[in-house]
């Protein structure tokens, strides 16, 4: 079993999930090691119950030789990645599953079967990714979002993005969390666009959350730095919540964070009808599992 100790905040996440249910959740793809291992670790863990979805001759083989047992699990025969997606999808649509998590499948497969217009897992709402991080030494996790789905969203769609992070935010139990709209400086400027636009996002209401923006890293997340600079906003310094102005600035500061300060994320697909677990083939077991309980507690405060 995967030792969380060294990873304080999930660790808390896990504590908030044990008096939950497990959740019934839709495993596409659970062809190859990691991706039926992770699910089983989550279920012995009691964050979900795996509904194994895909082709059994190929599932089993991976189970038996590797040891895992998966007595007592439901198989529901699906052929191909994109057939498996669908019906993955399905199990979530007609109240089979409860969340859906992504195995050995290309991530727009597994996307495009979620957003599919007919009897698809849209809402009114902008799907959205969020990371969210475990930081050695850092005193909280902090979300980052968007780093995944939308590449170059507009104003609009990233106050969807922003909403949606707070919404995990408060599953995560942060009452009022602090959310600052990233540019490269904390000022507005004409020459960088995105400083211009984190003003106008974060000038929209927003329930229970102080938004603020733009502001640069350093101003974001020290206190220090927002002193010196003379910024008084109330969501400098200390943000729960790091929304990025395109999917480039994303995906480099969150892997900056893995893979060169040490730390761990979980992921989540939120805006759906219902979690999605969106995890890689490189990812640990911690953060498969830690993505489990993000999907267990979205769950259970929607």
């Amino acid at each position: 079993m995967t030792d969380m100790s060294a990873r304080p905040h999930f660790s808390a996440m896990l504590e908030r999930c044990k008096p939950l249910p497990a959740l019934k959740t839709a495993l596409v793809c659970p062809h190859e090691t990691t991706a039926l291992g992770g699910a089983l670790e989550a279920r012995d863990l009691g964050l979900i119950e795996p509904i194994l979805v895909g082709e059994p001759k190929r599932i089993k083989k991976v189970a038996t030789d590797n040891g895992f047992n998966i007595d007592g699990l439901t198989i529901v025969e699906a052929e191909g990645e994109q057939g498996a997606a669908h019906i993955g999808v399905d199990c979530v649509v007609d109240g089979r599953a409860q969340a859906i998590m992504k195995g050995d499948v290309h991530s727009d497969t597994y996307l495009s079967a979620i957003i599919r217009r007919d009897n698809g897992m849209r809402t009114d709402s902008r799907t959205s990714h969020c990371f969210v991080m475990d930081i050695p030494d850092w005193p909280k996790p902090i979300i980052i979002t968007d780093a995944a789905l939308n590449v170059a969203p507009d104003v609009k769609n990233r106050i969807a993005i922003t909403r949606n992070a707070i919404a995990l935010a408060h599953a995560l139990g942060v009452e009022t969390p602090k959310v600052a709209v990233l540019s490269a400086v904390e000022s507005v400027n004409a020459a960088i666009p995105s400083s211009a636009e984190a003003e106008q996002i974060a000038t929209e209401v927003y329930d229970g959350a102080v938004v603020g923006g733009p502001f640069a890293l350093d101003n974001a997340v020290s206190m220090r730095a927002a002193k010196l600079k003379g910024i008084t906003d109330p969501a400098a310094g200390d943000a729960d919540i790091l929304v990025v102005p395109t999917i480039e600035a994303g995906n480099i500061l969150f892997k900056a964070l893995v893979y060169m300060a040490g730390a761990e994320t979980g992921g989540l697909v939120v805006g759906a009808s219902a979690p999605v677990i969106l995890t890689s083939r490189a990812d640990s077991a911690e953060a498969r599992i830690a993505s489990c309980a993000l999907a267990v507690l979205a769950a259970n405060t929607a």
